[in-house]
């Protein structure tokens, strides 16, 4: 028994190698191991070759991704822009320019660029050169009305329309003496038939009569010292038709194809003491609406209102100043006026009528006399 276990013991420390692994026949325990060691070195370099490829695609991942951050910020906002932008904005509305609205009667200064220009009106629009040391203008005013200034440009629409000529359309200007009480409403209302007491261009209460003339606006020539309100009116005459002297009143009827009645004589008054100056001077304007006739023609418009004041001499002496130095007659006698006058029948002035002699002694003898 002893013998058997000693050789058991025996037979055991041999079948046990100094490593501490046990052969079991074929392979043994150290190349198992050996082989294990290997494969897990083997394992490791192939785990670290994918580490460390992994590691490179990260980098190139990182530095695209960076590279387009870069790109991002360089397009991109700030942080601080973005917020501003994403504020809510606040509607801005430029303000409408209120059209400053005027009255009706603009009064302009005597040295302003305006009143420059009324004056060369007025005294362009003298029958007489003379005239221009006679009147003196101490107030203008402008005539804003809308209104009437609307239809005017209506009117010459419709003109322009109907084929009217550009000489028909043409803006011209005529002139009113008004009574003082009648300026202002003249000036809103505009001026209306009937408001004339003459009728040799055609019926007053159909038609206006406006003096073509600024110095020339009344029958009677002015005393110094007189004073008044000149109205001027934009006007366009339109289609014309002359008036002959002694014309049968069948002819003066208002057709509608015309806009405006003038004297075929008016040309042919030179001085403000002729014959029927004032009537042969004047200009008749009616308008039609279809068949029937208004009562204020839309190509008449007040423009402006000036206040003068008449310092001429006494009216012998300047007729004398008017009429001397011209040579009358077929024997070029020189002819100064004598005495002027309204020549009156039954209270009724007709006609404005003068005196005149060769001899200049007689004139201011009489002139005198006055």
């Amino acid at each position: 028994m002893a013998c058997n276990l000693s050789e058991d013991r025996k037979y055991e420390r041999d079948s046990v190698k100094p490593s501490g692994l046990r052969v079991d026949g074929g392979e043994s325990q150290e190349q198992l191991s050996a082989s294990t060691t290997t494969t897990s070195k083997q394992n490791g370099d192939q785990a670290g070759c994918e580490d460390e490829q992994m590691t490179e695609q990260d980098a190139c991942e990182r530095r695209r991704s960076g590279l387009s951050d870069l790109k991002g910020c360089s397009t991109s906002p700030s942080p601080l822009l973005r917020s501003a932008e994403e504020w809510p904005r606040k509607t801005f509305q430029i303000p409408r320019k209120i059209k400053e609205r005027k009255g009706l009667l603009q009064q302009i200064m005597p040295e302003s660029w305006e009143f420059e220009e009324l004056f060369k009106l007025l005294s362009s629009s003298y029958l007489d050169a003379s005239s221009r040391g006679a009147f003196t203008y101490t107030k203008a005013c402008l005539i804003h009305n809308e209104l009437l200034e609307k239809e005017y440009i209506e009117k010459k629409r419709e003109l322009k329309q109907a084929g009217r000529t550009d000489a028909e359309l043409t803006d011209s200007y005529a002139f009113l003496l008004p009574d003082a009480k009648k300026t202002r409403w003249i000036c809103e209302k505009g001026l209306s038939v009937g408001h004339a007491r003459i009728n040799n261009l055609g019926n007053p209460s159909k038609g206006i009569y406006l003096s073509k003339y600024s110095d020339l606006l009344q029958m009677n020539p002015f005393e110094a010292g007189a004073s008044g309100d000149i109205i001027i009116f934009k006007v366009m005459k339109g289609r014309l038709k002359s008036i002959f002297e002694n014309m049968p009143k069948s002819n003066l009827e208002l057709v509608p194809k015309f806009d405006c009645h003038m004297h075929k004589n008016a040309s042919k008054v030179t001085s403000l003491l002729s014959y029927r100056a004032f009537e042969l001077t004047q200009q008749y304007f009616y308008e039609f609406a279809f068949e029937e006739l208004r009562t204020r023609p839309r190509h008449v418009c007040p423009y402006a209102v000036v206040s003068f004041q008449y310092k001429g001499k006494e009216a012998a002496t300047a007729a004398h100043r008017l009429n001397s130095g011209v040579y009358e007659g077929h024997r070029g006698w020189r002819r100064y006026t004598v005495w002027s006058g309204p020549l009156v029948n039954r209270g009724e002035e007709l006609y404005h009528v003068c005196i005149r002699s060769p001899n200049p002694l007689s004139a201011i003898q009489t002139s005198g006399q006055n």
